[in-house]
């Protein structure tokens, strides 16, 4: 009896065993794509990061398939073989883009497979594809030092300006001032309405100026009135003309009084001639005067005092009339 219980147990281990054996060759099959249908493509990287044969080819975040063969062609370049799972095939088309990412922040090495939108054909055994270099983690940590430390310099200025404005007496009390508060309030409520006037005085130049395009008011018509220009340049070339006749004329004037010849000279000059042409103008006004008195002696003389006498009854009817 205790001997067949050793064999039952030793039966039963070596069950497990094979079912433990078995489970982890079927999970590493499909890993590593052992047991299915495979399509194999190539990509040529200039750099891989440290990828591995084994390491996983994801498509949208999917693994599709593994790395098979890493290769050096030359100094520069790189090939990764990989083989892809058969029914992933209609999802992948040539012009995809290959490029080694990692797993994570600090994962495995895998490369990731983008589909590109313009329409191309489907892939196929042995399509080589595009290629894109990601900034490498390296690098990434190198820009992430730098602002690390630019980040310590603005902190230590901010806390240099903090105790600085802490220490400042005079800054807390203009801010607990209230009458500064006040006038700060007022000098904002100025500038509401100040930029309200503002406000106002441009809509009232918009609607001015559309006023004026339109041809409404007096400026309006000076500005847009065809009619008037017209008028307005003949009259500037009139007023021109007349200008020139009127200047032509003073200057002939000028040359005449300034030549000695002519009447005009004589009378502006000759002061012997100015005084006979004072005294003829006298001897005029004497000789009206005589002629007003003979005329007013002949209204009251008998003989001719009818006469007047109708004449004055004359010019009293057509003035009533």
């Amino acid at each position: 009896m205790p001997t067949a219980s050793h064999h039952i147990r030793l039966a039963l281990f070596v069950l497990a065993g094979l079912a433990c054996l078995a489970a982890t060759l079927v999970l590493l099959g499909q890993r590593q794509n052992l047991f299915g249908s495979s399509l194999a493509v190539q990509a040529d990287f200039r750099n891989v990061s440290g990828l591995l044969t084994g390491n996983n080819v994801r498509l949208a975040g999917i693994t599709v398939g593994t790395v098979k063969e890493i290769n050096i062609l030359n100094d520069s370049t790189v090939r990764v073989m990989m083989h892809l799972n058969r029914d992933v095939q209609p999802y992948v088309r040539k012009n995809a883009v290959a490029s080694v990412g990692t797993d994570g922040l600090v994962g495995n090495t895998i490369v990731n497979l983008t589909a590109v939108a313009a329409p191309a054909p489907l892939i196929a055994e042995g399509d080589v594809l595009r290629t894109t270099t990601p900034p490498a983690i390296d690098e990434m940590l190198a820009t992430l030092s730098i602002s690390n430390k630019n980040l310590v310099g603005i902190t230590e200025d901010l806390h240099q300006i903090t105790g600085k404005l802490n220490d400042s007496r005079a800054l807390w009390q203009l801010l607990g001032d209230q009458k500064v508060a006040a006038n700060v309030r007022q000098t904002l409520r100025h500038a509401a309405s100040a930029t309200a006037t503002l406000q106002a005085s441009a809509n009232d130049i918009g609607h001015l100026t559309r006023g004026i395009r339109q041809g409404r008011g007096p400026a309006g018509y000076l500005l847009t009135d065809k009619e008037f220009a017209k008028q307005l340049r003949h009259t500037t070339r009139q007023l021109a003309r007349s200008s020139d006749t009127l200047a032509g004329t003073l200057g002939s004037l000028q040359q005449q009084v300034q030549s000695g010849n002519g009447p005009l000279h004589t009378l502006l000059t000759d002061t012997a001639m100015s005084g006979q042409l004072r005294q003829t103008l006298g001897h005029v006004e004497q000789g009206t005067d005589g002629f007003n008195q003979n005329m007013e002696a002949l209204k009251h003389n008998f003989l001719l005092r009818g006469y007047f006498r109708k004449q004055a009854k004359r010019k009293a009817k057509a003035a009533a009339q």
